[in-house]
Formats: C-alpha cells, sequence, structure tokens
C-alpha cells in the first residue's frame, strides 16, 4: 500500500518498449500500430501544482468548426475530424501511422479541476487545453466517536 497522499508508481513504458524492439526487433511497434490503428489523436496530459495541462495532437485545422471541448460528468470530452491532407486511396498507403478521420476522447479530470475556467488555444496543429485546479486539501482526519 502506498503512503497517504502518494501516487502509485507509473509503469516504465519507454523501458518496455525499448526491451520489446530488442527482443522483438526494430519492426515490432510498426507491425503493432498496423494491427491495432490509433483510433484518435495523440495526448499528453501533465499537472502543476496550479493545473491541468492536456496537449493534443491535431493538425491541420483550419476553423473551430473542425473540433469541439464540452464537459460532462467529470470528463473533458474532444471531438473532431482531422482530413488527411492528400488523396490517396487505403491501398496506396505503405506505413500509415498517422491518424485521419472523425475522432471522440474522453479524458477524466480530477476532481480539483475548476471546469468554468477552463481554456483552450490551437497553435502549430497542438491544441493546449489549460484547467486551473483548487488547492490540494491536504489530508483530512475524521474523528471516530467511541461510544
Amino acid at each position: 500500500m502506498n503512503p497517504p497522499g502518494n501516487r502509485p508508481p507509473k509503469p516504465d513504458w519507454k523501458g518496455l518498449s525499448a526491451q520489446a524492439g530488442d527482443v522483438l526487433g526494430p519492426e515490432f511497434w510498426q507491425d503493432i500500430a498496423s494491427i491495432i490503428p490509433l483510433t484518435g489523436p495523440r495526448i499528453d496530459m501533465y499537472e502543476t501544482p496550479q493545473e491541468m495541462v492536456v496537449v493534443a495532437e491535431v493538425p491541420g485545422l483550419s476553423s473551430p468548426e473542425q473540433i469541439q471541448l464540452s464537459f460532462r460528468d467529470q470528463s473533458l470530452l474532444m471531438r473532431g475530424m482531422l482530413v488527411r491532407p492528400y488523396q490517396v486511396l487505403d491501398e496506396q498507403m505503405r506505413l500509415s501511422e498517422r491518424f485521419f478521420g472523425a475522432f471522440e476522447r474522453v479524458i477524466r479530470l480530477p476532481g480539483r479541476a475548476l471546469t468554468e475556467q477552463m481554456r483552450a488555444q490551437y497553435h502549430n496543429g497542438l491544441l493546449i487545453i489549460r484547467i486551473p485546479l483548487t488547492p490540494p486539501d491536504g489530508e483530512k482526519v475524521i474523528p471516530i466517536q467511541f461510544t
């Protein structure tokens, strides 16, 4: 069990990826990507003491109508359409790692998120969403009454 207030350690995905590549060969991740394709934009999310930041790769957007952000049930919903900027048939593709098409991503937010103060900015193919956080309360002790 982890000490109160501490998060469990995160898996070392980069190390696992490198080990799998060493054992299974350099084409392993490309082969996996063709079997299990990406179903939406790639997303990074990080937290500072003041805010949660979501960074999504959504290249080629030219208007706000191509993407929609909303909030429901403590989750950020991102919907949109990424159009392939070149006209080719799927049969012509020899390697396809980028995602194109309609997508919907649901990102669970912490209970400390101040959702009414969220703001988003699109620049150079990245959608950056900033969600302020309330200060952490810390651990609260619950009194126990003995009778």
